[in-house]
């Protein structure tokens, strides 16, 4: 990044894609591409990451959802939402997904969407 010093920090990039057989699109770039899950629980779940090339970045096969969608892992969720607001950016309502992930969504200068996401707010225990 530039000498700018800016109010997020960093965890991990994802570029999502969605996939109709989440199963399949892992073996596929397990075995062709040979990146390594770096997380997976089940199908049911809808979300698999792989490692990719560089340090910390991460594809993230999902069957649920959006893809196309380039996601930034956060370690403080709302102070984000916060300074992105504050830069007059619109964005939705955070979205809980209880000992998963929360997350929000933005749309970029070019009306492209983007996705913030931190460890989960909420959870079960």
């Amino acid at each position: 990044m530039s000498g700018r010093e800016y109010p997020i920090t960093y965890r991990t990039v994802y570029f999502q894609l969605r996939v109709e057989d989440l199963e399949r699109a892992k073996g596929f770039y397990e075995e062709v591409f040979g990146l390594n899950v770096s997380w997976y629980l089940n199908p049911d779940v809808g979300w698999c990451e792989l490692e990719l090339p560089g340090e910390g970045s991460r594809l993230g096969l999902n069957s649920g959802g959006p893809g196309g969608v380039l996601t930034f892992d956060v370690d403080d969720l709302e102070g984000t939402k916060a300074y992105l607001e504050g830069k007059g950016l619109e964005t939705s309502d955070i979205v809980d997904n209880p000992d998963m992930v929360s997350y929000f969504n933005i749309v970029d200068s070019e009306g492209n969407p983007l996705q913030i996401v931190s460890d989960p707010r909420v959870t079960s225990s």
